[in-house]
């Protein structure tokens, strides 16, 4: 129950601190972090547990220092193998799996990797909507000198022409940056998936779900037809 407790505990913490903002924001969301929790799970945590992890910055991950200590503690009273066996190795495994994602997780937030691909779709979108205007403005200033027959009459034929060359023009002007500024705004949104709201990790239904099974996991342990293991001597 105890295990359960933790892995949960560092979820739920690991979820509340993925918030993007400035250091001052920062500094006020550690504080409110754990209201937030209290006020979610308020007997997830114990008083004199809150009282150690406030004082460090990234508990979440410190959570996982007091699984591995449980773990030799219970290898140690005979509640599972013990430490030479292969089956508490495998658990010890799983620990440090679990302190690496979280770990991770943090630094995929906090450390921006150069995304050369958004950088370059955005030159692009750039140049092209610079070289768009360019040829809608020549192609609009002919098409109007022609209407009003400045050009002394030279290319009236030509002026239905014109009208449909302007149109077309309008059109690639138009269509195209809009497209070139969506996959912009998606390639973005992919490249920050803790900050953005539409394209954020659902996060909070991955928790919910894990308690989900952690809870039908217990039930199905506590009935079976069979006697537990147990370790003791």
């Amino acid at each position: 129950v105890t295990l359960s407790r933790y892995g949960i505990l560092s979820a739920w913490l690991l979820h509340l601190s993925l918030n993007p903002g400035n250091k001052e924001r920062q500094l006020s969301q550690q504080k409110k972090m754990w209201s937030w929790l209290e006020q979610i799970r308020p007997h997830l945590v114990l008083p004199e547990e809150k009282e150690l992890l406030l004082k460090h910055k990234e508990c979440y991950a410190l959570v996982w220092t007091w699984v591995a200590s449980l773990i030799g503690r219970m290898s140690q009273d005979g509640e599972i193998p013990p430490m030479a066996s292969p089956t508490y190795g495998r658990i010890i495994n799983i620990v440090e799996m679990a302190y690496g994602s979280i770990r991770d997780v943090r630094a995929m937030h906090l450390v921006k990797a150069p995304f050369v691909y958004v950088h370059t779709l955005a030159i692009l979108v750039h140049v092209n909507n610079i070289l768009n205007a360019i040829s809608f403005g020549l192609v609009l200033g002919m098409t109007v000198e022609v209407a009003m027959g400045k050009d002394g009459g030279k290319h009236g034929n030509d002026l239905p022409k014109l009208v449909i060359s302007l149109l077309m023009q309008f059109c690639i002007s138009m269509v195209v940056p809009f497209l070139y500024l969506a996959l912009l705004d998606v390639c973005v949104c992919i490249s920050q998936p803790f900050t953005f709201e539409d394209s954020k990790i659902p996060s909070l239904q991955f928790i919910r779900s894990l308690e989900q099974d952690i809870a039908n996991a217990t039930v199905m342990g506590d009935n079976t037809e069979w006697l537990k293991p147990r370790f003791k001597k």
